[in-house]
């Protein structure tokens, strides 16, 4: 018989998927959301950094968090474009697994998307650079942020907690994990 809880993981990973583009911009539906989910800015280079738990504080934290790459969050003015989506079982090494994750983990590697400029619009940004609370390591505001998302999830297939890191500039993020990645629509369809 399939295993209702991974029925429910995939539910979610499917709304998750289509949500992506727009995280920033509108918030997930509660359902999806474990009420003690956690979200994390940065862990491996701004440790000191808190982490914001509840659902409410989570979908607060993370509407405010391109502050951290230099952009200010005016409603719909900061949209991703995903370039890689995988599922892996094996932790990453940078990011220890929470208390409670079961063993499947989402990374998702994005890129800021920019505005297309006219002649007309002479801003080099996409957003109010804020050069003093920059927290991402390096981050031109002239140009598009690439991070990574990493979500956690429970046994009941809600998201437990939500990572965002920087991507390293090489594209080399899959490098060293020691994670085995499958394709987020492979692992969808092999859960069928």
């Amino acid at each position: 018989p399939p295993d209702p809880n991974k029925a429910k993981l995939g539910k979610t990973l499917r709304i998750l998927q289509e949500r992506l583009p727009t995280l920033l911009q509108s918030p997930l539906p509660q359902d999806l959301l474990a009420p003690n989910i956690s979200l994390q800015l940065f862990p491996s280079t701004h440790p000191h950094l808190p982490v914001v738990s509840g659902r409410v504080a989570y979908n607060a934290a993370l509407w405010t968090s391109p502050i951290a790459w230099n952009r200010v969050p005016i409603i719909g003015n900061v949209k991703l474009e995903i370039l890689a989506e995988r599922m892996t079982s094996e932790p990453l090494t940078f990011l220890p697994r929470r208390a409670g994750a079961i063993q499947e983990q989402l990374v998702v590697r994005w890129c800021e998307k920019r505005r297309v400029k006219d002649k007309d619009d002479q801003r080099k940004s996409s957003g109010i650079s804020l050069p003093s609370l920059r927290l991402a390591r390096g981050v031109d505001p002239n140009k598009a942020f690439t991070g990574l998302f990493i979500f956690d999830f429970d046994a009941e297939g809600r998201i437990l907690t939500h990572t965002i890191e920087q991507a390293q500039a090489g594209g080399d993020w899959e490098n060293g994990m020691g994670a085995k990645f499958v394709g987020l629509t492979d692992w969808l369809l092999g859960s069928l």
